[in-house]
């Protein structure tokens, strides 16, 4: 069992952050994977309202309906996740991958570019922000080229199709412990 103080809520512990903005120790702050419901929260007791909210965000687990709401009310979308966790995710926890997807295939067929520069792409036409890891060089490189090209609206919806609701990300195996139980 996890061991949790439960004694400091999140609506205390983001009043101490505004007080670092306050103090001048630091200029912004934000959250990270608050549903709708915990952000609409956050909205409704703060002072300084969060600057971003990071979140799984991918061609597989779209989350339409939080990105826009974020973005409708000022705070930035950031996906900590935007490939759908590659490869590590199937070796780790078994999970399918969007980039191994025929449609992001075809689509990087069609722009002359990887899947993963695809999946990229359309997080930033969401007005995402993307920040995929790597440790390898090429593909760091690869990353970083995605600016020289835009997807079609047509091909934008094309990936809006693929949204399984597939959450990649699974701290529960991650971490060892069954959340739901």
């Amino acid at each position: 069992m996890l061991d949790i103080d439960v004694t400091i809520s999140l609506e205390t512990t983001w009043h101490a952050m505004e007080d670092l903005v306050s103090e001048g120790l630091v200029r912004s702050i934000g959250i990270s994977n608050y549903d709708i419901f915990l952000t609409r929260d956050c909205l409704a007791y703060s002072k300084i309202k969060p600057a971003v909210n990071q979140i799984e965000t991918h061609p597989y687990f779209q989350r339409d309906s939080l990105v826009k709401f974020c973005q409708k009310h000022g705070v930035a979308v950031t996906a900590h996740t935007p490939l759908g966790g590659g490869l590590a995710n199937i070796e780790w926890f078994g999970s399918s991958s969007a980039l191994d997807d025929p449609v992001i295939q075809d689509l990087a067929q069609k722009y002359k570019k990887t899947p993963a520069q695809i999946a990229l792409r359309w997080g930033i036409q969401r007005n995402t922000i993307v920040i995929p890891k790597s440790s390898k060089l090429q593909r760091l490189e690869e990353n970083a080229g995605i600016f020289d090209f835009q997807l079609s609206k047509e091909d934008m919806l094309c990936i809006k199709a693929i949204d399984r609701k597939l959450r990649t990300n699974q701290p529960e195996k991650f971490w060892g412990i069954d959340l739901y139980a």
